[in-house]
């Protein structure tokens, strides 16, 4: 009883918490600094799909892209496994000294994708090139170029950069 009447206390003492959502002023706005970007973690579980029996005990997950200019597709096929990351984060940064020098050179902003505890597990996966982004059908024909598999666990840490095309 004598923690209710403390909580009611402290409840009644603590006053009313007011926030004000308004345009700033551009010279408001010069004021004010903070940390762009934003952070995601995930778990992501890849099965075969028995369905799919172009692979022995059925295919995985199937991702296809297409170059500029190509009438063909470069595929990463029968992707299975568990990838998961504690934090994925996007920036966009100004590259403008570092890299041996280059970096001046290039004084211009990328994008910056940056992996934090990332693992992945029993993953496997075929690199190739496909006549199709979709596998199977009249016609379809891919040329698998290389089968990555590990059994076990591998961890990852590091920033990928993405710099636009002149």
């Amino acid at each position: 009883m004598r923690n209710t009447y403390l909580g009611f206390a402290l409840l009644l003492m603590a006053g009313p918490v007011l926030a004000e959502l308004r345009p700033l002023a551009e010279d408001e706005l010069q004021e004010i600094s903070g940390q762009a970007g934003m952070s995601i973690s995930a778990s992501l579980n890849f099965a075969a799909n028995p369905a799919q029996t172009r692979c022995p005990g059925g295919c995985g997950t199937r991702v296809a892209i297409q170059p500029a200019n190509s009438s063909g597709f470069i595929v990463l096929d029968n992707i299975q496994g568990t990838f998961s990351f504690e934090g994925l984060s996007f920036d966009i940064v100004t590259i403008d000294s570092g890299y041996d020098g280059d970096g001046a050179a290039f004084n211009s902003s990328a994008m910056r994708l940056g992996l934090t505890d990332a693992s992945f597990s029993n993953a496997r996966f075929t690199l190739a090139g496909s006549n199709s982004a979709a596998s199977g059908g009249a016609g379809f024909q891919q040329t698998d170029l290389l089968t990555y598999r590990v059994n076990g666990d591998v961890r990852m840490n590091g920033n990928l950069y993405l710099f636009a095309a002149p």
